[in-house]
């Protein structure tokens, strides 16, 4: 065993870790080695040997006139890449780090219109096209597809196929592996595509297939329109026109990423801002300067941006935030808080508590479906939203969704091995007042209950931002 999340390493995969290390390319990338003689891959980012690796990348970009900004350990990781094919670590198998394989959704448009059925990761899309497509009608079909407006011939076109999935993400297309900079050694996911779905959560096939519906925020109970903000994602994700990406400025698709990420507590809610794909993974679950002002100035406008269990430390520290460093701080800190505040509700729920949660779903957003007019990525001021009663049969099926969804991700998470978090829901003072909520309930007091539930929420809270 290795110790990369103690799963074994293909043989394919040692050779891989062994050419990367010793590159030139990589000379001075700080690794060690465990007592079985392995490269220790993987490093936490805030650990010394995390911050020494990404000190190393920020000189690599200044190199590389790369300024250090979202999505840019993404650039760096693959333009340095000697081979620029990694090595699953799981199967062992070698796929190109760019965005050449078909994406599911393309698969499937490919089945339906010409019954081209392949392995996803068996051959790229450039190997898809010269095989599978010669007469005109046909290139221009998969010439629309990727926006390529003119081309001379069916070579020229795989040419600008080809430069476009080296450039940027489109929704047609997967990349190899995915980036995961400074954490891994090369800047790269150890799992390929090939393995991802399968050893991925977050990707497993029926989480994919209903990411629309954004079941993230199901699990991190988040407050919102929910149904409204899954619609309003859908679109992004139909639209094909490019823009210039607001973060990068980049030409691509845009994606929508919520202004105030919702694994720190915010809602899920249609305050999205309009970024390519990279940038938007990039960001992740941080939020800038530029961010916590406009969540504030949201507020003052009379909306809401928080869900309820994280207003009590959004409140008390967003007026403190004057720099990206304070954001980036207060990232963290909302990070921890909703972890720990997520482990509450699991120990609720577990003393049978449910009743009590059950208070702050919202299954009412599940009785109306939505459309839109004038939908453009970059202006969604301008946006017309229709709003359309569902019938009987989907209401109940979507209410069922969501709160099956949620109470299952509080049985999850007590199981989880969350070794990155401080929790401390085990202290005794926790402890004895999660008793008390527990005890309220039995007495049928339900809203001396939710009081208590919101006095032990901002403990948890001050507990976590002062590090006690």
């Amino acid at each position: 065993m290795n110790n990369n999340n103690d799963r074994s390493w293909n043989d394919n995969f040692k050779a891989y870790t062994e050419y990367i290390v010793n590159h030139k390319n990589y000379a001075g990338l700080p690794y060690e080695r465990g007592k079985n003689g392995c490269v220790k891959w993987v490093v936490a980012g805030k650990s010394k040997q995390g911050i020494a690796r990404t000190n190393w990348w920020n000189e690599k970009c200044k190199q590389h006139d790369i300024p250090i900004q979202k999505g840019c350990y993404a650039i760096i990781a693959r333009l340095l890449h000697p081979t620029k094919m990694h090595t699953c670590q799981c199967c062992g198998k070698q796929l190109s780090i760019y965005a050449v394989y078909p994406s599911k959704l393309l698969l499937t448009k490919l089945k339906k219109d010409y019954d081209i059925n392949v392995e996803q990761t068996s051959c790229t899309i450039m190997e898809i096209v010269q095989h599978h497509f010669n007469a005109e009608k046909d290139l221009k079909y998969i010439a629309a597809l990727f926006g390529v407006t003119s081309y001379a011939n069916k070579t020229d076109l795989i040419e600008q196929i080809k430069r476009l999935a080296q450039s940027e993400q489109s929704k047609y297309l997967s990349p190899g592996v995915m980036s995961n900079c400074p954490d891994r050694f090369d800047g790269f996911h150890s799992d390929g595509l090939c393995c991802r779905e399968r050893t991925d959560k977050g990707r497993h096939k029926d989480n994919m297939q209903t990411y629309t519906q954004d079941r993230r925020a199901y699990e991190e109970w988040a407050d919102g329109n929910h149904n409204l903000a899954n619609r309003l994602m859908g679109e992004f994700h139909k639209c094909t026109v490019r823009y210039e990406c607001p973060v990068c400025k980049q030409m691509a698709q845009m994606s929508p990423d919520h202004i105030g990420p919702i694994s720190l507590g915010f809602c899920h809610s249609t305050n999205f801002a309009p970024m390519c794909a990279s940038c938007n993974s990039a960001k992740n679950n941080r939020f800038t300067l530029s961010d916590v002002k406009k969540l504030i100035q949201l507020e003052n406008n009379g909306q809401t941006v928080v869900s309820w269990h994280a207003k009590y430390i959004w409140d008390k520290c967003k007026f403190n935030v004057n720099s990206d460093d304070d954001a980036k701080k207060l990232s963290s800190i909302m990070a921890k808080c909703h972890q720990n505040i997520l482990k509450l509700f699991s120990v609720i729920s577990e003393k049978g508590g449910n009743e009590l949660l059950m208070q702050y779903l919202h299954p009412e957003y599940s009785l109306y479906d939505y459309r839109f007019k004038n939908f453009n990525p970059m202006k969604l001021e301008e946006l017309q939203i229709i709003e359309k009663p569902l019938t009987s049969k989907n209401k109940r099926k979507n209410q069922e969704r969501y709160i099956r969804i949620a109470f299952e991700s509080l049985r999850d998470f007590s199981k989880k091995d969350n070794r990155k978090v401080l929790f401390y829901t085990d202290r005794k003072d926790i402890q004895e007042q999660t008793d008390q909520i527990i005890g309220l309930l039995n007495d049928k007091k339900m809203s001396e209950a939710k009081a208590k539930l919101n006095d032990t929420i901002e403990k948890l809270c001050d507990y976590v931002e002062n590090g006690d």
